[in-house]
Order: structure tokens, then C-alpha cells, then sequence
């Protein structure tokens, strides 16, 4: 039924138990995990000058790429054949459905609740975002204190 399942990650705890079920899934169906972690940046481009060429880039690119690796490596100690990662930059929920679309992805799961405070601002709810916009089922891991 599915081979070839999706985790964005934002590297939170409500994206590590999306990864577990992710996981999960791809072993029950033999199909490969992909898990995907977007640089927002386009919120604070404007306003840190020179935000690329920063060093607050490269750390939230080094945190990115931990967070798919933790990922990669959770799959492999599971048994999960093949697993690929990917750090993009963009819009989160655009990046995610352009990825499922690029890779042709049969599932996604991702966590209804990821980071908090501030940064929650920043996210917005992205997975509401790709349960409307993807062209796959999504799987919605409710996780945290959310009622």
C-alpha cells in the first residue's frame, strides 16, 4: 500500500514520536522513509542583514541536518532498508508538498504540534497547511498538551 513514506522534522520531541509512527509504518509496509527538515528563513531574511552569509544560517542548517540524521539512524537501527534525508529551504508546507510531488511519496506523518513559545509563531501550523495542500494521505501524530 505504501512504499515510499514522508517525516518532515523541525528536530522537537513532537517531531521525534511523528518519526517513531513513521518509522513504524515503513517497516510494517517494506517502504522507504524520507525524512525532510525546511530552513524557514524567509521570515527573518528581512530581518538579519547578511542572513545567509551569517553564522545563525549555518547553525540552524547544522541543527536541520542533526535532526534528519537522528532520523536516519532511528530507521536504520529499526530495520528500515532505505532511508533518505534532505534539508531544504523555503516555506515548510510548500517544500513539503514539493517533495512529496519530486519524490513520489505515498504517505506523510507528521506531528500536530512541534515547537513552542516564539518560534511557534514562525512555524504557524504547518501541518494543517499540508494536510490541505498535499496530494497524499497525511497522517496527523497528535502530540504534547493539545485538547
Amino acid at each position: 500500500m505504501y512504499d515510499a513514506v514522508l517525516v518532515p522534522t523541525d528536530g522537537s520531541d513532537g517531531s521525534a514520536t511523528a518519526a517513531e509512527h513513521a518509522i513504524d509504518l515503513a517497516q510494517r509496509h517494506n517502504a522507504s522513509l524520507h525524512a525532510l527538515h525546511v530552513l524557514e528563513t524567509e521570515q527573518v531574511v528581512d530581518q538579519i542583514p547578511d542572513f545567509e552569509d551569517s553564522s545563525i544560517f549555518d547553525r540552524l542548517a547544522d541543527a536541520g541536518q542533526q535532526a534528519v540524521d537522528d532520523i536516519r539512524t532511528q530507521a536504520a537501527d529499526a530495520g528500515v532498508n532505505a532511508v533518505t534525508s534532505a534539508v531544504e529551504q523555503g516555506v515548510p508546507h510548500e517544500e513539503v508538498v514539493d517533495y512529496i510531488e519530486r519524490h513520489d511519496i505515498d504517505v506523510v506523518v507528521m506531528a500536530t504540534e512541534g515547537r513552542t513559545g516564539p518560534s511557534r509563531e514562525l512555524i504557524g501550523s504547518v501541518t494543517e497547511s499540508v494536510v490541505r495542500a498535499s496530494p497524499v494521505p497525511v497522517l496527523a501524530v497528535k502530540v504534547g498538551g493539545e485538547s
